[in-house]
């Protein structure tokens, strides 16, 4: 036989949001007194501010909530740190009620609930808040993903996942980057979802964060696991970018040399005689990443080049080959280069390449 376990919050839940739809649809215990017609949100914010009953001040939440009037927004919003847990939860679904654009300014004030020490005001504040996502609010929710509290940027990841708007799920972005492990995994969760030529696009935006090397790294990283061979070009233009920091550098190296065998050898090797720098310096990485025996043999040779700048690339690239044909060429050129710091770089490849 199965014992169902009695669970004291999960009961009390389930209680009070039955009461809520009771009261919402009129059947509430409690009285409120018959308000003046002509102005009904002054009466009932003020029985939600001053009454002393919980019951009270909760009926008067749930008809705020059913006024479409914008004048109801602030006194709910004010609720929302009432001390009945009851009232907090009732205001939230009665902002919510209201809908955008009219609650669209209670946004932040609702997923402060999210992390409220009852579980049933947190369903209610997440609920709230999938009624109140859109382009009037979308700000605040970005605000969220940029503050300092993780079970909000999970909610505001789940919400944003819910809406099908290039604007929600250019919002996404911010969460793929986000320092929290579970955030970020919700995130990546909700990005997968989307169609390829869409998740494409948007992991391409990521790409050009520039403000948000996180962002940059994780979509080079999702780019790589994925295999997206459409946006290999993107990768291999951070490869060489001055403003691209470290990490986002390797993490597109390491999506590249994922996919590496789609590389154009032949055209990477025709690109190391080119005047402009940036594509020879590209090209010199590219080889290096594909260490296949056609591009370690052009490396190999660009270790005779003229340019200091070009040697000392083939250097760095022969040590992300792997391959060991490379140590006697590079014995030889420590033998004989004078630079120390070349020298540096010429003894910690061949670190990397001996057994």
């Amino acid at each position: 036989m199965v014992r169902h376990l009695w669970n004291p919050v999960r009961t009390r839940t389930a209680a009070v949001a039955l009461l809520i739809a009771l009261w919402a649809a009129g059947g509430a215990p409690a009285r409120v007194a018959a308000a003046p017609e002509e102005d009904k949100v002054a009466f009932l914010a003020l029985k939600l501010k001053d009454a002393s009953s919980f019951k009270i001040r909760l009926k008067a939440a749930v008809m705020l909530g059913r006024l479409a009037d914008a004048r109801a927004v602030e006194p709910l919003v004010r609720a929302l740190r009432d001390e009945s847990y009851v009232v907090r939860g009732a205001a939230a679904r009665a902002l919510g009620n209201l809908g955008l654009p009219m609650a669209a300014g209670s946004v932040e004030s609702i997923f402060k609930l999210v992390d409220d020490e009852e579980p049933f005001v947190q369903q209610e504040a997440r609920q709230a808040l999938m009624r109140l996502v859109g382009d009037e609010s979308l700000d605040q929710f970005v605000s969220v993903l940029q503050g300092d509290r993780p079970n909000a940027r999970m909610t505001a990841v789940q919400v944003l996942a819910t809406r099908e708007a290039p604007a929600a799920r250019d919002a996404l972005l911010l969460a793929l980057g986000d320092e929290d492990e579970e955030v970020r995994a919700e995130a990546v969760l909700a990005i997968q979802r989307l169609e390829r030529s869409q998740l494409l696009a948007l992991l391409r935006l990521g790409l050009a964060r520039k403000d948000a090397y996180r962002v940059q790294a994780a979509a080079a990283q999702m780019i790589g696991e994925l295999k997206m061979t459409e946006a290999m070009s993107d990768l291999s233009g951070l490869l060489v970018a001055d403003d691209a920091v470290p990490e986002v550098k390797k993490e597109a190296a390491r999506a590249l040399t994922g996919m590496k065998q789609l590389l154009d050898v032949p055209a990477l090797v025709a690109q190391l005689q080119s005047a402009d720098r940036r594509v020879q310096s590209q090209a010199i990485q590219l080889l290096g990443l594909h260490g296949g025996r056609e591009s370690v043999d052009a490396l190999l040779n660009l270790l005779k080049h003229e340019d200091p700048f070009v040697r000392q690339r083939a250097v760095f690239a022969l040590g992300d080959a792997g391959d060991s044909r490379a140590i006697p060429a590079l014995e030889y050129l420590l033998k004989n280069e004078t630079d120390a710091r070349f020298r540096q770089l010429i003894e910690r490849t061949l670190r990397k390449l001996r057994p």
